[in-house]
C-alpha cells in the first residue's frame, strides 16, 4: 500500500485494503476479476461485516 500511486492496478481480496486504496486513485481488482469502484465498496464492506457477525453467532 505504501508503494502504490494514482493509476496503479492492484489485485487483492482484502476489502478493507480496497476501501483504503480506492480514494487514492488506485484501480483495484479481485482475484476473480471483479473491478471495485468507490460506489460499490460500501456494500462490500457491509456484507463483510454481516458475514462476520453471522459466523460469530454460529450461523
Amino acid at each position: 500500500m505504501n508503494h502504490t500511486a494514482k493509476g496503479d492496478i492492484t489485485v487483492t481480496q482484502d476489502i478493507g485494503l480496497t476501501s483504503t486504496l480506492l480514494p487514492m486513485g488506485v484501480h483495484v481488482l479481485s482475484p476473480k476479476g471483479i473491478v471495485y469502484d468507490e460506489s460499490g465498496i460500501q456494500t462490500a464492506l457491509d456484507l463483510r461485516y454481516l458475514n462476520a457477525k453471522a459466523r460469530r453467532r454460529g450461523v
